[in-house]
């Protein structure tokens, strides 16, 4: 590609909305341009006002189309501010293309747009305007697609600025498994000379604190959350506790069962020597 042309985009100057950024004169046969914005939402000297808009454009072999629309695209931001939203492409020709977006209220004095092409031209032109009514046009795709493997050295944060942890997310995951890695798996409540807490005194702890001992409260868990391999852990330490409960009340019913049975037989025995004598 040759070097980048770079044109000042211009000012909203606190009208936010619809703007025609300029028009890319660019011919068929797969051409492609790739323009990259910078601007901001603000004139202070504030990092959460930037923000950077890169389109990837290209144009078609003059056969394949999208509804008439001899072309495609792309396109993401980055930054604190999402600079341009709804990028479409208006095909004014076959080598003609006014692009139009939303901008925020104050682009700034001297935010810039840059082309990389190596046979495409811009006209730069920022002027307040739809897109027009009944005209072919192609809205731009808005995403961020890695095609590599994507290593990040620092911490990540989905839908929060300010993540705590390496990965934070500020809503919902859904996934088809996830895997913990976790050490001292509760095995040992198994282990010979174990003690879990007797019934009785469990149900005091209960009764004071409204939650099983080594459980965390509902109070922490919603200040700070809960860490998955570690509740698993404590949970599955419980489900095994309760199984010796359990196992040590099977054996406790069936001594009292034989013991009943045993008392029963000598009952039986009784009332049939009794019942002999009438």
């Amino acid at each position: 590609m040759a070097s980048a042309q770079v044109y000042s985009l211009g000012n909203t100057t606190s009208q936010p909305g619809w703007y025609k950024l300029g028009n890319l004169s660019l011919s068929q046969q797969g051409a492609d341009a790739a323009i990259e914005v910078f601007s901001g939402n603000g004139y202070n000297a504030n990092f959460a006002q930037q923000g950077e808009t890169f389109i990837h454009f290209r144009t078609s072999n003059e056969v394949s189309e999208n509804s008439g629309f001899f072309g495609s695209g792309s396109y993401y931001n980055t930054g604190r501010t999402k600079l341009l939203a709804n990028v479409t492409v208006v095909q004014v020709g076959q080598n003609s293309w006014d692009f139009y977006g939303i901008l925020p209220s104050y682009t700034g004095g001297y935010p810039t747009l840059s082309l990389h092409s190596s046979i495409g031209t811009w006209t730069p032109g920022l002027v307040a305007a739809t897109v027009p009514a009944n005209a072919i046009s192609f809205a731009l795709v808005d995403e961020f697609h890695l095609s590599s493997r994507a290593l990040f050295a620092d911490y990540v944060g989905i839908g929060t600025a300010n993540p705590q942890e390496r990965l934070s997310v500020n809503g919902k995951i859904r996934a088809h498994e996830v895997k913990v890695e976790a050490d001292n798996w509760p095995d040992y409540v198994f282990t010979p000379g174990y003690k879990s807490l007797p019934l009785s005194v469990l149900a005091d702890f209960i009764d004071q604190n409204g939650h099983l001992p080594g459980v965390p409260d509902a109070k922490s868990v919603a200040r700070d959350g809960i860490a998955l391999g570690e509740m698993n852990k404590i949970l599955l330490e419980k489900i095994e506790e309760l199984t010796l409960h359990l196992i040590e009340k099977d054996k406790q019913l069936l001594t009292e069962k034989a013991l009943n049975q045993a008392q029963q037989k000598r009952l039986d025995a009784i009332e049939k020597k009794l019942g002999n004598r009438r």
